[in-house]
């Protein structure tokens, strides 16, 4: 999964910059059952916000700083 993630969702998503990224996610998961793809760069903490975008995509940020993301239905992207 992590490189079909590479290679397919994250160019769909405009998110292929983040495997050159200074300080790269901490950790990638996919729950199959759900059909989610998590992507954590930082440790959530209650005051952050969490919202959900017209892709079905939850981004939490940190003011202005998203710090995770969370791809629901991630199996579409890929072909």
């Amino acid at each position: 999964m992590e490189q079909t993630f590479v290679t397919s969702i994250l160019p769909k998503l405009g998110l292929h910059h983040i495997m050159k990224m200074q300080r790269p996610p901490l950790w990638l998961t996919y729950d199959r059952e759900g059909d989610a793809l998590h992507v954590i760069f930082e440790e959530a903490k209650k005051s952050d916000k969490s919202a959900l975008d017209k892709n079905d995509i939850i981004f939490t940020k940190r003011g202005e700083k998203v710090i995770n993301m969370t791809v629901l239905n991630a199996s579409r992207f890929i072909q």
